[in-house]
């Protein structure tokens, strides 16, 4: 298999990471190369360290799981982004190498400039070529694999569909087995018979040998007695068996994969964010602050003043919310309604809410009132990106209501989040939207990436504007 949607990625998938990292950078350094001894025609020697760095570099950059992944999808566009952003990555370290070691001044500017708005392009075509490449080594019939479902919940149903969009895992369902009568997996997969069928279909009577290359077995908390008959063929068989556990078999959702100390385990809701790997995240929200701050503080004193002006009271609104593991944190924003009991019960604004104000009706649809918080995120105690904080009185209706509702606060809360990008801001009249908003919340948690953080980011300016669900 070329990848491995999981986690956990498979030894085929580490090496194919590998390969196609050693593939890109060589490229980086050949697009260099060319550079210089064709279009600038400078020194080699100059660029010596910087070739050094830039293939080390690139190797490790672009020897990544979810660049994998994103070779895999159909959608070929999505490589562009991510290789351009690792492209980036790697040209900073080049430069700041150059920076210092004294000899930033001895490179040509414009070789590197030249090389900075090319290498984009040049890695894409590239990666075109080594997906169009897989896509045909794999459409050999002998070089995929043939599989089948047994017994299958709503995990199933998820894979099923994650490996038809991923032509390149090389994993070909032919069908399931299942007692029950209903169409499982939700993915019009081939009903092939109950679990006794199985038993008797996987073993080719004349050759015996298995009929299929890769079984996908299905876990949940009500799993028949053949279904420990089917495994017991299985493990007298050379076929590569898969166990996919449904999430709600543990009571908990977002079951994944993980490593500890060499040995695998089942996490649910891993936080993504924990030692090293948390500074990228707060290097992004400390300097992503900081410079909202300069940048918007004109704007910040107007909307000061107009809420001073619009209502007695005063211009900052404090409220308690929930923040990382659960612990209370005090959130700013400006004043949007009339001033209120400092003991009055939270109510969500609704359409038309007589309590909010004509001035902070306006800055509520441009979400301005959340000015403020870019300072609790410059403290540390909220995130550019991650699960908006809610009332206290909230948290503590809704995790009683909504599975999974607490693994929200394994991260920081922010600003700006998945849901809400995703059109699920402002009120949440109904349980269905809490739910949803929650499901979004806690994709975010599974799926984090820098590179995600900055189109929530770039999504969350282009609908500032014109979001029709803030009250």
């Amino acid at each position: 298999m070329l990848g491995s949607s999981q986690s956990h990625q498979s030894l085929a998938g580490q090496i194919f990471s590998v390969l196609v990292g050693i593939c890109l950078s060589a490229v980086v350094c050949g697009n260099l190369f060319f550079i210089i001894h064709y279009l600038d025609n400078t020194e080699t020697r100059i660029f010596a360290a910087s070739f050094l760095i830039a293939a080390l570099t690139s190797l490790i950059v672009f020897s990544s799981h979810s660049l994998l992944n994103a070779l895999q999808s159909r959608r070929a566009i999505t490589l562009f982004p991510r290789l351009t952003w690792r492209w980036l990555t790697v040209f900073m370290v080049v430069l700041l190498t150059a920076y210092a070691d004294k000899a930033a001044e001895q490179l040509s500017r414009k070789v590197m400039l030249i090389w900075l708005g090319s290498t984009p392009f040049i890695l894409f075509s590239c990666a075109l070529a080594i997906r169009y490449a897989a896509k045909v080594y794999y459409s050999n019939a002998d070089n995929r694999r043939k599989a089948v479902m047994i017994w299958s919940n709503s995990a199933t149903a998820d894979l099923t569909t994650a490996l038809r969009n991923s032509p390149l895992a090389a994993i070909d369902l032919i069908g399931f087995f299942d007692n029950r009568t209903e169409t499982r997996p939700q993915a019009d997969l081939k009903w092939m018979g109950t679990l006794e069928d199985a038993i008797e279909w996987l073993i080719d009577p004349e050759t015996g040998k298995m009929r299929v290359d890769v079984v996908f077995v299905g876990l949940n908390n009500n799993e028949p007695p053949e279904l420990g008959e089917v495994i017991e063929v299985l493990f007298d068989s050379t076929v590569t068996t898969y166990f996919v556990p449904e999430a709600l078999i543990f009571g908990m959702p977002g079951i994944q994969l993980r490593e500890l100390a060499g040995k695998p385990v089942l996490a649910s809701v891993e936080p993504p964010f924990f030692g090293l790997a948390a500074l990228p995240k707060r290097l992004l929200d400390f300097f992503g602050a900081l410079t909202g701050i300069l940048l918007l503080s004109p704007v910040m004193i107007a909307v000061a003043i107009g809420v001073k002006l619009s209502s007695p009271g005063p211009v900052l609104f404090r409220q308690v919310r929930y923040g990382i593991a659960g612990k209370p944190i005090n959130v700013y924003k400006f004043r949007s309604m009339r001033a209120a009991n400092r003991d009055a019960p939270v109510i969500q604004a609704t359409v038309n809410d007589p309590r909010v104000t004509a001035f902070g009706s306006f800055i509520r649809r441009t979400s301005l009132d959340e000015l403020p918080q870019l300072f609790n995120v410059l403290s540390g105690d909220m995130s550019l990106v991650g699960p908006r904080p809610h009332a206290v009185s909230h948290n503590e209706l809704y995790r009683k209501l909504v599975s999974g509702y607490m693994f929200r606060h394994k991260v920081k809360p922010g600003i700006t989040g998945w849901a809400q990008v995703n059109g699920l801001r402002g009120e949440t009249e109904t349980l269905e939207k809490m739910q949803k908003r929650v499901d979004y919340d806690l994709y975010y948690v599974q799926h984090w990436s820098f590179w995600l953080d900055i189109v929530i980011i770039w999504r969350t300016i282009k609908v500032l504007f014109g979001d029709k669900n803030a009250y």
